[in-house]
């Protein structure tokens, strides 16, 4: 599966700002880059559904990727900022403010370092790969995957956010549908694509020249 894990690489200072939304064709693990697929993956049954597991650049937790899922790849130049942190915050406030303004979604909300909720069920999770004022930032929101693939192809993570308390997969994460938000995925990812070149660049890179 292309994980589209390159877009950073296109990065100059003639083009600060480039940005991506997809959908996956098919099922694939994507672990964060310092964990082992070992102990986090069940293996026994990727293999034996032949689902690949990959390694994208940035940290976190490790995901399942399939279809239902709405993938956002956004690699920018910055200089607002030289904490990966306050990226976090920007643009997944960002992504809360469309999905209450423009879909009418509640009880949304930031928690743990870089999940977006509703209530206290995760929606929506990010990773973030830094090199100088080169950002790379990497979310995914569950719209309407299949959930029990989640606790099919994870293990228990070895970390957590406090607020997951040691709630199972299926206690723990939801989908826009599933929380009744019955949303098109193509219906997000046409907002999507209109919203971050008319907002995000500016939130992130504030009164940068030559972008």
């Amino acid at each position: 599966m292309n994980i589209h894990d390159d877009l950073y690489k296109k990065i100059t200072p003639e083009t600060s700002f480039l940005f991506e939304l997809w959908q996956p064709e098919e099922t694939a693990v994507v672990l964060g880059r310092s964990q082992t697929a070992d102990r986090e993956v069940n293996l026994s049954n990727c293999l034996k559904d032949q689902v690949p597991v990959l390694k994208r650049r940035g940290g976190g937790g490790a995901v399942v990727l399939m279809p239902g899922v709405l993938c956002f790849t956004i690699a920018f130049l910055s200089d607002l900022s030289i904490s990966p942190y306050f990226f976090f915050k920007e643009i997944n406030q960002f992504i809360i403010d469309e999905l209450e303004s423009a879909f009418h979604i509640d009880s949304l909300s930031q928690r743990g370092i870089s999940d977006i909720t509703i209530g206290v069920h995760k929606i929506f999770g990010c990773s973030i790969f830094k090199s100088r004022n080169l950002f790379f930032y990497q979310g995914s929101l569950l719209v309407d995957p299949d959930l029990e693939m989640v606790s099919r192809y994870l293990q228990h993570p070895s970390k957590e956010p406090d607020y997951r308390a040691g709630r199972p997969h299926a206690d723990f994460i939801s989908s826009l549908h599933q929380s009744g938000y019955p949303l098109s995925l193509e219906h997000l990812k046409w907002h999507f694509e209109e919203s971050i070149p008319a907002k995000l660049v500016n939130i992130v890179q504030g009164d940068r020249t030559g972008g």
